[in-house]
């Protein structure tokens, strides 16, 4: 039996993944992910996280998440436990000026039968409508005990 060198086993493989990751690029769109069980439920998801995030209502928002959820930005991972770790939200978001946010980009990259990864660019906007920041960032929408909901965020926001 030939001896297999583990480092070209990896190169293959990575190759193998950068050129799947490649098919799909940011600027295509997400039409071919269309026929994808969890396309639907990834817009419905993030529809309904961007109208309760806007809500200011932290148990309403907290149903568009599976717990625990994870939130990867400025440098930290947070695990949110509850809708209570999304309290402080409104007030600090509040005291920056901002008002509501909403969607400027969603796009499907990547699907299956029970979750899907969802580039986004989400902004931020003040009472008078003016933009104050947008950000990129790749949301995870999964199916768990027969419920849709997020169970992961990441993002260049602080």
């Amino acid at each position: 039996m030939k001896k297999r060198d583990p480092l070209a086993a990896l190169a293959v493989m990575l190759a193998t993944l950068t050129s799947a990751c490649a098919s799909m690029s940011y600027e295509a769109g997400d039409s071919a992910f269309t026929s994808c069980p969890a396309y639907k439920p990834a817009y419905d998801v993030t529809d309904e996280f961007m109208t309760t995030f806007n809500s200011k209502d932290a148990e309403a928002w907290g149903k568009t998440f599976h717990f625990p959820s994870v939130r990867i930005a400025s440098g930290n991972v947070r695990v949110i436990n509850g809708p209570q770790d999304l309290e402080a939200s409104f007030p600090a978001l509040a005291a920056q000026g901002w008002d509501r946010s909403g969607w400027a980009m969603r796009k499907v990259v990547q699907c299956d039968a029970t979750k899907a990864h969802m580039l986004t660019t989400f902004v931020r906007y003040r009472a008078d409508g003016s933009e104050m920041s947008r950000f990129n960032s790749l949301y995870i929408v999964e199916q768990k005990q027969g419920r849709w909901a997020l169970t992961a965020r990441s993002s260049f926001a602080p």
